[in-house]
């Protein structure tokens, strides 16, 4: 049978938690295999190393799960999953990209957006404030050619606000991003 876990929320404020819930189901699209009993022991050691290093839970999963990602002075994680050989886009410059979108990790049901599926890419003008933080800040420093899975906290994506009903306020996204071309 296979798995998903996650953890869903653990705050700490000072030494006590609130809010803290898990959830595993069943799903034919997940890639890893995990009996009941190393789920509960993945969520108490994540639980307990949140509880006591005054993080949440949200962020100790995203530090393991993610060890292989650079991450940014922002907060922005990435990982090049393909590199490019072209030139690397101005602030103002506009970008042709394609992208897919996630809440909840890579690959995973929970799929939002895609330029990839409408097949249609996506352009807008870099650096100028068109786009999310995250992406602004992502393709600044990309090359025509490249592709990257980026992992955008909710301050450099929807902040609190969320959008369109699809993406709750404070969500995490994750994005296969690649730059096509600077126009």
């Amino acid at each position: 049978m296979k798995l998903i876990h996650r953890v869903v929320a653990l705050t700490v404020f000072g030494s006590s938690a609130a809010a803290f819930s898990l959830f595993m189901t069943t799903s034919k699209e997940a890639s890893t295999t995990v009996d009941r009993r190393s789920f509960l022991g993945s969520a108490a050691a994540i639980g307990a190393a949140a509880a006591t290093g005054g993080m949440s839970a949200e962020l100790a999963v995203a530090d393991d799960d993610y060890s292989d990602f650079t991450t940014t002075e922002s907060g922005l994680k990435y990982k090049i999953t393909r590199e490019g050989d072209g030139a690397v886009p101005a602030a103002g410059q506009t970008v042709k990209t394609q992208y897919t979108g996630w809440l909840d990790g890579f690959d995973s049901i929970r799929k939002f957006d895609s330029s990839r599926d409408r097949g249609r890419p996506f352009s807008f003008k870099v650096g100028a404030g068109q786009v999310i933080r995250g992406w602004d800040e992502a393709f600044l420093s990309m090359k025509v050619g490249e592709r990257r899975q980026i992992i955008l906290p909710s301050r450099l994506a929807y902040g609190e606000r969320g959008a369109g009903g699809i993406i709750p306020g404070g969500a995490t996204l994750f994005f296969d991003v690649e730059l096509l071309a600077i126009m």
